[in-house]
């Protein structure tokens, strides 16, 4: 299986390989490596034209590989994607500072020999003139193989993204994104920009807080939350206005269920929610949000209150 180079292929100009396609290919070895690059504007079409290059490369090692006495001993004729995963899901949560690393796997079928593959993240509508953000692995711009060999003609595919808040991203860039993938074996190809559509979101946070305990049996108890969210545009957390969070309560026993639905406030109250209840028994509060395109689910941690 390749190592990826990023040279860009042109017609007439020498091919720069990957040093485990060269040596199938029984040609020198060259390695041309770039810098880590999740780009946005001409620099994702950049970043996508190095991805581009890695699979030509990938495609002239085949190329240039002998060729197999007999095709019959191959397991299968053509190469097939699937289990196409982020973080084990489909989305991935960025806070305001930490960087985050994504992960990307997938399983590739057919083939007893892999010249390579590789998966990028990007966000626009299209790859040509409506892209907005190109994100490359870490492995690919590391040259190094995210494939391994599990099975015959399997193969287990595992791809990580880091992402910094701080250097990367605006809030424009949470919501839907796709998955650009690629693969090359002896036995056939897989070239999409769209394996899989998954959703970077801006971490959330809920904060719940039962009022006053003790408190008298029949006195009001008042309980306070206020919803937030990752700001990718000033790197702090601002209340999520306008959203429904669901009020939860439980004996101290009993499991939690949905006992009203709220929206948040906006203005000074940006986030909050503050609802009330009649003091009877012992009782456990706390307020669950369901999530959106853009921001994960979360429910805050209870509040069981001491009624006297």
């Amino acid at each position: 299986m390749s190592q990826h180079s990023r040279k860009k292929l042109t017609s007439g100009k020498k091919v720069t390989l990957g040093a485990s396609a060269l040596a199938a290919s029984g040609l020198a070895v060259g390695l041309l490596v770039t810098p880590s690059a999740m780009a946005g504007g001409t620099g994702a079409a950049e970043a996508r034209e190095q991805s581009k290059a890695a699979a030509a490369d990938a495609s002239a090692a085949k190329a240039a590989a002998p060729k197999p006495r007999s095709l019959a001993a191959s397991t299968a004729d053509s190469a097939v994607v699937s289990g196409v995963t982020v973080n084990g899901g489909n989305s991935a949560q960025v806070g305001t500072t930490n960087t985050q690393t994504i992960t990307v796997k997938w399983t590739l079928n057919g083939g007893s020999k892999l010249y390579g593959s590789n998966a990028s993240l990007w966000r626009g509508t299209d790859t040509d003139s409506g892209m907005k953000r190109w994100v490359n692995s870490e492995q690919f711009n590391a040259d190094t193989d995210p494939c391994v060999q599990s099975g015959d003609a399997t193969y287990s595919c595992t791809a990580t993204y880091k992402i910094d808040p701080q250097t990367y991203l605006t809030n424009e860039d949470a919501g839907a994104w796709k998955i650009s993938l690629w693969a090359v074996t002896d036995t056939g190809d897989v070239n999409t920009d769209n394996a899989m559509t998954w959703y970077l979101k801006r971490w959330s946070r809920l904060s719940n807080n039962a009022a006053p305990e003790p408190v008298a049996k029949g006195k009001t108890i008042t309980i306070t939350g206020k919803l937030e969210r990752a700001n990718w545009d000033t790197h702090k957390y601002a209340g999520y206005t306008q959203q429904t969070v669901r009020l939860q309560e439980r004996s101290l026993t009993g499991s939690y269920a949905t006992t009203s639905s709220h929206i948040t406030g906006t203005g000074s109250l940006a986030g909050v929610e503050k609802q009330t209840r009649t003091a009877t028994t012992d009782r456990c509060y706390r307020y669950k949000f369901e999530g959106t395109s853009t921001t994960p689910p979360v429910t805050a941690t209870g509040d069981c209150v001491d009624v006297r």
